[in-house]
């Protein structure tokens, strides 16, 4: 059986104690989100070597998963682990600016300790 390459999928945990990314996966239908999940199964078989179309890096260490037209969007965290930091229904084209912003916001405040992260 092979061993995956990253050992801890963690979500992000808002200041309210609320998980966006768990909240938005569970809200989707049953098919999205089995594919979803399944996404993110191989993101912690391949680790860093998930590549196009399942996945993309877009900048300052912020990596999305590509199910379809949902984006979750994560980054590596420690040595293998990675965090889930956010997650849109993709409708435009680009990813929104603003929607990038909360991904680096959030990384930033969970490598400075002022966020907490769960499983």
């Amino acid at each position: 059986m092979e061993e995956d390459k990253l050992s801890c999928v963690y979500y992000f945990i808002d200041e309210r104690g609320g998980n966006p990314v768990r909240d938005f996966i569970e809200s989707l239908a049953v098919g999205e989100r089995a594919k979803v999940l399944a996404y993110i199964n191989e993101l912690k078989k391949q680790g860093n070597n998930l590549r196009r179309p399942m996945a993309d890096h877009m900048g300052c260490g912020i990596y999305e998963l590509r199910p379809k037209d949902n984006r979750i969007f994560y980054f590596f965290y420690l040595k293998n682990s990675v965090v889930l930091v956010h997650a849109i229904k993709k409708i435009v084209r680009e990813i929104p600016r603003g929607d990038l912003n909360i991904c680096f916001k959030r990384k930033a405040m969970i490598e400075t300790g002022c966020n907490h992260i769960g499983r």
